[in-house]
């Protein structure tokens, strides 16, 4: 009796974990989800951050500490590239200011590679 108990303990706790998903984890399923979308999104055109915004608004507030800045970052740019439209004076402004941006991409995409086993798409 005590070690069909113990096995059915065993076998509960186990399940618990395999059904369990930590936020981080989370984190990543959303990220690969992310990365599926993002192949036709040029880092130097601020019109397609408009491609992302919801998605990256999506992880920014699930993201690690370590790159939750880094998204913001992603975020408020790709807010400012929504706000021009087809201004096309504003998004050459904002063209020219995409180092930032390309500079949070890369910790993002260092730490979706290492964190997450995430690759995300090269940029230009």
């Amino acid at each position: 009796m005590k070690r069909t108990l113990a096995v059915l303990a065993t076998v509960a706790a186990g399940a618990g974990v395999l059904t369990a998903c930590t936020d981080d984890q989370a984190y990543c399923v959303d990220l690969a989800k992310y990365a599926a979308k993002v192949v036709d999104v040029d880092p130097q055109k601020p019109v397609d951050y408009v491609k992302i915004l919801d998605q990256a608004k999506k992880l920014q507030g699930s993201a690690p500490k370590d790159v939750k800045d880094d998204w913001g970052v992603v975020v408020a740019f790709a807010e400012k590239a929504r706000k021009a439209g087809s201004d096309k004076a504003e998004l050459a402004r904002l063209s020219k200011q995409t180092g930032a941006v390309m500079t949070a991409y890369k910790n993002i995409s260092g730490q979706a590679k290492d964190s997450c086993k995430v690759d995300l798409p090269k940029l230009n």
